[in-house]
Formats: structure tokens, sequence, C-alpha cells
């Protein structure tokens, strides 16, 4: 389905930062929706694990990633962000890439400034892959987002000065990536101070914490134009869930720890539950040409599912 709402709309009219789980698939963008969050990004590192098995290597290819943003795209109604990295080349592949993701349903892409290997690039080679996005995204809603790789704690002006013109170059908004090694204890004051130098919306990097504390109090971050904030957790989540689980079942040598332990805010036994079985959207739609409910394959499965459900319980 269409986002209910575009990113560029959704920064706009809210009052508070934004909020953005870093996804993978169709599940965790689900997950993501019924928990309340408004946006989801759709990480490149974590859809390189759970896609192909490898870690963030820059193997993942753009028909992976269009491939994954046609699909969560069209199953979720929350603007979508993609992580696309290096952008797939020079600026040429850079402009092809956006134009497919931005059609594929993309809200908002975002690219950064260094090379393969991680190396940033001079600043000349960095404007002309930013102003390549900016002409593929021109004519759409799709936001571009300018990732910075300069560290700000080594050359705080260098980081600015390039923010500045990464949003001449056509980004609706920047992200200095390397607060993330900011001490906690500073990092407020820095980003007062990438506040006062570089104007427009500002994305902040991945939300953490240490010793059960946040590293910012991300409602203080709004006032100085930080407008977005990304937040790695499902994978980490669901590994450890599944871990858990598997471990316990595997020792127990029964499936009573499912039984006892599934506790999650939204209620459900069965994950088919939260996709559209139990609710009618499916056998509507089989109801167009079926003329019975017990013939439409979604009555089949529920009846499965929920004897499954009652087996369970």
């Amino acid at each position: 389905m269409p986002a209910a709402i575009s990113l560029k709309q959704l920064l706009s009219q809210s009052e508070q930062i934004v909020m953005c789980p870093e996804i993978y698939d169709c599940t965790s963008a689900k997950c993501v929706e019924l928990c309340g969050f408004q946006a989801v990004l759709l990480s490149s590192a974590e859809l390189s694990m759970s896609l192909l098995g490898n870690p963030d290597m820059g193997l993942i290819t753009l028909d992976d990633v269009v491939g994954a943003t046609e699909r969560i795209a069209a199953f979720s109604s929350l603007p979508l962000v993609i992580d696309a990295d290096e952008g797939f080349g020079k600026p040429l592949n850079t402009y092809h890439a956006c134009v497919r993701m931005a059609r594929a349903g993309a809200s908002g892409i975002l690219i950064t400034d260094v090379d393969s290997m991680g190396v940033v690039l001079p600043l000349e080679d960095a404007m002309k892959r930013f102003k390549a996005a900016h002409a593929a995204l021109k004519d759409t809603e799709c936001m571009l987002i300018a990732r910075c790789d300069v560290d700000p704690c080594a050359d705080l002006d260098e980081a600015c000065m390039r923010c500045n013109k990464y949003m001449e170059a056509g980004a609706d908004m920047t992200l200095l990536v390397n607060l993330n090694h900011v001490p906690a204890e500073q990092k407020m004051t820095v980003c007062q101070e990438i506040a006062k130098r570089v104007p427009g919306w500002k994305m902040y990097p991945d939300l953490g914490s240490k010793d059960g504390k946040s590293d910012i109090d991300i409602d203080q971050l709004t006032p100085l134009g930080f407008k977005f904030v990304g937040i790695h957790y499902l994978l980490y989540a669901a590994l450890e869930g599944m871990l858990d689980y598997g471990h316990h079942i595997f020792k127990d040598r029964n499936n009573t720890y499912f039984n006892t332990h599934l506790k999650p805010g939204v209620s459900f036994v069965c994950p088919c539950e939260l996709f559209g079985l139990n609710d009618g959207y499916w056998r509507d739609i089989e109801m167009n040409w079926e003329e019975k409910p017990e013939d439409t394959i979604a009555e089949k499965r529920s009846e499965f599912f929920c004897h499954m459900e009652t087996h369970m319980k």
C-alpha cells in the first residue's frame, strides 16, 4: 500500500523528533507499526544479514535493495527510508539507483560521502554524488538525506562545512554519523554547536545507551533542528528472542516455553494473525470470485491456524 503520508509531510507536521527503527523485511516493519512508530528505515547491514547471510560487506546489489523496497513499501503504510550506502557507484549509477528506489516506493534515501573502503571522498566527488541523487529525486516526494562521515571530534569545521555544501547540492536533510563517537557527556554541546553552523533539518544517528542510560535526551534535540533519529534494535531483539526460545525448547524437549513466555504488547499466538489472516482481509478479496467463504484459501488457512492456536493454549 502507498505510504499514508510522505516523510516530508511527517517531518513538517511533527512537533517532536521522529524515531525511526531500522528494519530488514515486512515482518520487522509490521512490528514497528504495531508499536506506534511513524517511519521505518531499511538498514543495509540488516538486509545483508537477513537476505544473504553476510555481514555488511557491501555485497547487496541494487536489485536486492529495490526488491526489498518494493515489498516493504507495498505492505506497510509507514514512510520508508532506504540506506543506500555509497549510492552504488559513480554519479550516474547513483542517479539510476535513486530513480529505481523512488519508483519502488522509497520516501527517503540516505547516501553517504565515502568510497567502498569507507574513506571520505574529496568534496568535489561527494558533491557530484549528491547532485546526481538530487537530480533523480527532484520531481518526486522522496527526500535525499546526505550522510557525512567526517568525525566532528576530529574536525567539526570540516564536518559542518560539508553538511552545508551537501544541502547546496540538493540534500533535504543532513546526518553527521560520527556523532556516535562523541562522548555522551559532550553530545548535547556538540549538537548545539552543529545547530549554530548547519541550518535546516538534521538527522541524529543511531540512538544508543550505556549502563541503562540513553546517550542523549532526543526531545532536547528538536529545538536544534534535529527532526529524525535512527534506532537499531529489531534484528538484535529477533535474534535474542529466537535464541532464548530455541535453547529452552531444545533443552526441555517440548514447546511449553513458547506457551508461557509469549507476552508481547499485541496478543497473538500465530504470526499470521498479524498479517490479515483472521481479520477477513484476504477472505474478502477471494470472495470476489468464490461463492462461499469456506471455499477461500484464507478461510482454510484460518481454520488450520485456529486449530493450532487452540492446541497451543
